[in-house]
């Protein structure tokens, strides 16, 4: 792309705004998906507003800038993974305004990325599984077929809200699940892989009409709210997040490739896969040896 095409942006009366609707639109050319540029605008309005409310314009910010924002993010409580994704959008934007002669050089650099320490997530025991099955089994049929659906392929509660009855399709007797849309482009067509669950999946997808409305009939806000429900009522530390990581947990307890749970997940990198699987419960039997004590034990 060369430089003319941005040239209405270099002059002065041009808003912070109008920079950010550019951006978007480029790479809504450049082929970005919906998903990703929905990001990119919420996490740039954060940083607008920042600018905003201290009068700099985007051109202009420097690097104590970005290191005051960094330092307004920490003190609104803001989560670090949280941080690093701002800031990798404002990398993305900055380092764009570069390349198309908007602004010199880009205040933000790697080194300004916050280091991320990820606690380790515990998978959800068979026995609070469980627990689990016998509330979902109190629920209303819909909500009780999107809580197994999650337990069954480990998608996104996003994902599940957004399903409609011709996503749920029956192969060789399997029940498969297209994901559409799905969060950084990771659509994918996927089998339920748990039993019960494809079996309580496809009963309530056999009621519902094809008629391209919501599969569950669900927002992804009132699923949340029914785990917060269920965390209340056990005790037991639950989201909705919490059952793609047993999943993918469960799923290398029997040896299922860590690559095929990377495409069932719908992630772009195996190390991220390899964090979802860290819960997994090991069984160290098998490699480790037995010695002959004898009567001398010293």
């Amino acid at each position: 792309m060369g430089q003319d095409k941005f040239k209405d942006l270099r002059n002065g009366d041009v808003t912070n705004e109008e920079i950010m609707a550019a951006f978007l639109a480029d790479k809504r050319l450049e082929g970005c998906k919906e998903s990703t540029l929905a990001e990119y605008h919420r996490r740039l309005a954060v940083y607008y507003d920042f600018l905003k409310a201290r009068q700099i314009r985007v051109s202009a910010v420097t690097h104590d800038d970005i290191h005051d924002f960094i330092n307004a993010m920490h003190a609104a409580g803001k989560k670090n993974q949280t941080k690093k994704n701002t800031l990798s959008t404002i990398y993305v934007f900055t380092n764009w305004g570069v390349k198309n002669g908007l602004w010199t050089v880009s205040p933000l650099t790697k080194a300004d990325f916050p280091v991320v320490v990820t606690a380790r997530i515990h998978r959800l025991t068979d026995d609070q599984l469980q627990e689990l099955a016998g509330w979902l089994s109190l629920l209303q049929e819909n909500l009780r077929a999107a809580f197994w659906l999650m337990i069954g392929t480990g998608a996104r509660v996003g994902e599940v809200a957004h399903l409609t009855a011709q996503d749920v399709t029956i192969r060789d007797g399997a029940v498969y699940v297209a994901i559409h849309d799905a969060k950084w482009g990771s659509d994918r067509v996927i089998p339920i892989t748990e039993a019960q669950a494809a079996a309580i999946v496809w009963k309530y997808r056999q009621t519902v009409p094809v008629d391209g409305q919501p599969l569950f009939r669900l927002s992804r806000r009132t699923l949340q709210f029914y785990a917060t429900k269920f965390a209340q009522t056990s005790g037991i530390p639950f989201h909705c997040h919490l059952l793609r990581h047993t999943y993918a947990a469960r799923l290398t307890e029997q040896g299922v490739p860590i690559t095929t749970i990377q495409y069932l997940l719908g992630h772009k990198s195996v190390a991220m896969t390899a964090h979802y699987t860290q819960s997994a419960l090991v069984d160290l039997s098998g490699i480790t040896p037995t010695i002959d004590l004898g009567e001398d034990t010293q």
